[in-house]
């Protein structure tokens, strides 16, 4: 009995500390460095010590002081320089930092096209609202400037899918949203690559698209948000659909050819 409480014992005592995790000496320096930034007590345009301080300060290796700097430099904390006068001064991430990684995480994950355009569906009509709602002098002169381009541009196909996806940042931004913006400008730029030109061919779909650009446009320069919601739901609502129609049209017709 003795000898199977013993065990019993020391079985639970292996299992209580097996999950014990030692962080790396780089993670436990990064974590400082970052905490002193966004405590503020290191602001941006700060110089953090060169290396060879920070080797002195930490008592870290100085593969350990070079992996921490590089860490926060890929999270948008500092910026480091090389060379003679060079070093590493604390910066604020901008919306590249985001934008970046989902660009890179849809490339490497083969996200479909389908799965964009569901993204695109949830984002789009908030941001139209919140353009309506902040969007400043400038932008909607912005707006309207593109607009007035992307109406001439009809017979134009090339410079017609350009203006078109410039129109939907143009709005995006002036949500003046950041997280939101960054997370437009990852996707459109892989939909736009995805999407078929045959998707906006006939002159017929481009003209429809200019109309309800006006609409949504008009909604944003009368501060409608509830307006500019609705209308772009419905506009990549009906493209969502378009594409749905010929990417099935076009599964059909060649399983008809190579059946």
């Amino acid at each position: 009995m003795k000898l199977r409480m013993q065990s019993n014992m020391e079985q639970t005592a292996r299992t209580a500390i097996s999950n014990i995790i030692v962080q790396k000496a780089s993670d436990v320096l990064a974590s400082r460095l970052r905490e002193l930034i966004l405590s503020g007590e290191l602001k941006p345009g700060d110089a953090l010590p060169n290396e060879r301080e920070l080797v002195a300060q930490s008592g870290l290796g100085r593969s350990s002081v070079r992996e921490a700097l590089r860490v926060l430099s890929a999270e948008g904390l500092i910026n480091t320089r090389g060379g003679r006068g060079g070093g590493s001064m604390v910066t604020l991430p901008d919306r590249d930092s985001i934008r970046r990684p989902v660009e890179l995480f849809i490339q490497t994950n083969e996200v479909s096209f389908e799965s964009l355009l569901d993204c695109r569906a949830a984002v789009e009509p908030t941001l139209a609202r919140l353009a309506a709602i902040n969007r400043t002098d400038e932008e909607a002169e912005h707006l309207q400037a593109l607009q007035e381009q992307f109406a001439s541009k009809v017979n134009d196909l090339e410079a017609y899918r350009r203006i078109n996806l410039e129109w939907h940042l143009a709005v995006a931004r002036a949500s003046n949203n950041p997280p939101l913006i960054a997370l437009m400008e990852a996707i459109s730029s892989p939909i736009l690559a995805s999407s078929r030109p045959s998707y906006s061919t006939t002159e017929k779909v481009r003209r429809e698209t200019v109309k309800i650009h006006g609409r949504i446009q008009a909604a944003i320069m009368q501060q409608d948000g509830d307006e500019a919601f609705r209308l772009m739901a419905q506009h990549v609502g009906a493209f969502q659909q378009l594409a749905k129609e010929r990417s099935l049209a076009s599964e059909q017709q060649a399983a008809s050819a190579t059946g």
